[in-house]
């Protein structure tokens, strides 16, 4: 096994991870919300947990972005869409899951509550989302398939590192890690 292979299976693993933790957190929540004092204080500790699995399979997911464009330049069409997926398709459900699909499908009137917040983001976004995610890798991105890349230059190695870097700490910020420096 090549360790593009692995990398994106792990990818995988880690989405499944965060939506497991987004159900078994979201359903405690839920549960002792009305019996719990503080439990919104609480529900914030246990999204942090699932802020940083979501920092790291996006992160994880980066390398495929670099090599997809690489394999694009040499006129690897259909590898480079399949590392394109790689990478795409764990950012998507990653931000599917923080809000560009979960904030948009309500379930009236407990969606404005906190009690259901966190259930709410699992069940409407992350969840579907991920098995999507794993079935279409699955058939995209098959265990005998190994990606034939040419060599990657330096060239072009320092720009995609120096750009992940910048991804990263933008990351950071945006989801509230990294605090931003006089805020």
């Amino acid at each position: 096994m090549n360790w593009y292979y692995r990398l994106s299976r792990f990818t995988l693993l880690l989405m499944g991870l965060a939506a497991g933790y987004g159900l078994f957190a979201g359903a405690y929540v839920a549960m002792y919300y009305q019996v719990t004092p503080n439990m919104s204080g609480r529900e914030d500790r246990l999204g942090s947990p699932l802020l940083l699995l979501y920092l790291a399979i996006v992160i994880l997911s980066l390398p495929h972005l670099f090599l997809s464009l690489w394999d694009g330049r040499h006129r690897l069409w259909a590898q480079g869409a399949t590392r394109f997926l790689a990478f795409a398709g764990p950012v998507f459900v990653v931000m599917a899951s923080e809000g560009l699909v979960s904030h948009f499908l309500y379930w009236q009137p407990i969606s404005h509550t906190d009690q259901f917040h966190l259930l709410h983001h699992t069940i409407t976004a992350g969840l579907p989302l991920t098995i999507l995610y794993g079935l279409a890798l699955r058939r995209w991105w098959p265990a005998g398939f190994v990606p034939q890349t040419p060599p990657v230059s330096k060239w072009f190695l320092v720009p995609a590192i120096v750009i992940t870097l910048f991804l990263v700490l933008a990351l950071g910020i945006m989801i509230g890690l990294l605090p931003l420096p006089g805020f």
